[in-house]
């Protein structure tokens, strides 16, 4: 049995693990879900949610971050010197820290979630984005332009598509060109966008809420 992974259709939290599998070029089968549907699955996952990775005994392994990792590892894109691993993590974890900012916005009113979003990026999201561009300076400065090791990890997957969604057409009250005032991290996601296992993904891709995943005209 193949390795499946359950989450909705869109990009999201499975969105890293799917790339991981397609850049190392080991078989999975992408399950995807619509909310309704999605209610005869969830008492089969651990926390009665997705994403979860179902592997090849059908144990069921849950949380995004948890899934990322053992994908990494089965990819050979998470780091095996401990420290480097852990500078991925690092970078991850920040990366994280930033999108759940935005969280508590998806249930808020439309004028209150766009409003709730500019003061996010006014304050500390910006912080976090300004702190997240010395990161990645500082990588392109040491050779390699990767977060950890001086080659491409797990970690450089979670900034790239981080970056991917917060500036996608669906998620309103961002401005599209918000990189433009981060030009370290707007050249580091053309970065990857353009690594050809992850242009070719994309290429496949139609809809319009992968579109920003794509290299920049």
């Amino acid at each position: 049995m193949p390795l499946k992974l359950h989450y909705f259709a869109g990009a999201g939290r499975a969105e890293v693990p799917r790339l991981l599998f397609n850049i190392g070029g080991v078989p999975f089968e992408d399950v995807t879900y619509t909310y309704a549907s999605l209610a005869e699955f969830k008492p089969k996952a651990p926390f009665g949610q997705v994403p979860v990775l179902e592997l090849e005994d059908g144990r069921m392994l849950a949380q995004s971050g948890a899934i990322d990792r053992y994908v990494a590892k089965l990819t050979g894109l998470y780091p095996e010197d401990p420290l480097q691993a852990a500078f991925a993590d690092m970078v991850a974890f920040h990366v994280t820290d930033f999108m759940e900012l935005f969280v508590p916005t998806w249930t808020m009113p439309a004028e209150e979630m766009v409003k709730a979003r500019q003061g996010i990026l006014a304050g500390k999201g910006g912080e976090k984005l300004k702190q997240l561009e010395k990161i990645i300076e500082k990588a392109e400065a040491e050779g390699g332009g990767w977060v950890a090791g001086g080659k491409l990890s797990f970690g450089d997957l979670v900034v790239y598509t981080s970056l991917s969604a917060i500036t996608s057409s669906v998620v309103d009250g961002i401005p599209k060109d918000l990189l433009n005032a981060y030009p370290a991290l707007k050249a580091f996601r053309n970065k990857v966008a353009k690594l050809p296992a992850i242009k070719a993904y994309y290429d496949r891709a139609t809809e319009e809420s992968r579109a920003s995943y794509k290299p920049d005209p």
